[in-house]
């Protein structure tokens, strides 16, 4: 079993986005806003901020008050200020946030996520320049980093969520691949398992599911991280009859990394064509 490892593609990534950075006449800006009650993301932001700094893009982190308003004024403050070329949003919010409600106040030109309706709107309809999200677009970057054929493939999107599940199973309908998803309620699900080339695991819970269920040889790339007692796990507990799996951590997670920076540079471009 090959483990799918996304570090070289991420490194290749960040290389030629240096050398798009080095040619403007300006340092971008990226903003992340943050609840800051939220340790763990604040954690994370701040290695994104590291990650920032290497690729020279400018990096701010707000620590937001977990509130309706103060998101609304910080997000407000970023639309109209046009030094400010993008904003990560980082999830969850605060406890009863309409995260949807509260992004799409963002400009779409500046949410690096690509969660706002016109990303997804033109994700959907397959328009080239579309600031794509990140962790569905490290799942192809790494699927397409290894040479795994996409099209006309039998894809299992187990997940849907808007974040990660409904958008891959787009962009992997864009590819050609014929998709399936399935998700928490689905009721045969080793039945799909058995059937599908390759697993795409977006489900948020740690090690449900079982790749022994999966056909001989099928490639499973799981994007999903959990910090337990005994170590990192994702959603896939894996097996040794599958082709290949991605690697947690250090498959699709570093990607996403690389790739919300790139997103920084597509949107200046699409604000500035």
């Amino acid at each position: 079993m090959e483990l799918l490892i996304g570090k070289e593609i991420s490194n290749k990534i960040r290389e030629e986005l240096k050398g798009n950075l080095s040619k403007l006449d300006r340092k971008l800006k990226l903003v992340c806003l943050v609840n800051k009650e939220d340790a763990s993301s604040i954690g994370y932001s701040r290695s994104q901020g590291k990650l920032a700094s290497t690729l020279g893009i400018d990096y701010e982190l707000i620590e937001m008050e977990p509130s309706k308003e103060a998101y609304e004024k910080e997000i407000k403050r970023i639309n109209e200020d046009c030094l400010i070329d993008g904003c990560l949003i980082t999830r969850p919010l605060f406890k009863g946030a309409n995260e949807e409600e509260i992004i799409s106040l963002l400009d779409p030109l500046k949410d690096v996520d690509g969660m706002n309706a016109l990303s997804l709107g033109e994700l959907f309809i397959n328009k080239e320049e579309a600031i794509k999200p990140a962790t569905p677009r490290a799942i192809l970057e790494l699927l397409k980093g290894y040479n795994i054929e996409i099209k006309g493939k039998d894809i299992l999107v187990v997940g849907r969520s808007i974040s990660v599940g409904k958008p891959v199973a787009i962009m992997l309908l864009n590819e050609h691949a014929t998709v399936t998803i399935a998700h928490t309620r689905t009721l045969d699900l080793d039945a799909k398992l058995s059937r599908a080339d390759i697993v795409v695991a977006a489900v948020g819970r740690p090690h449900i599911i079982d790749s022994s269920k999966c056909k001989e040889g099928a490639i499973v790339i799981d994007a999903g991280i959990h910090y337990l007692e005994d170590g990192i796990v994702g959603d896939v507990l894996p097996n040794e009859k599958l082709k290949a799996i991605s690697k947690v951590p250090g498959g699709v997670g570093i990607l996403t990394s690389t790739l919300i920076m790139d997103n920084v540079y597509r949107c200046y471009l699409r604000r500035n064509k």
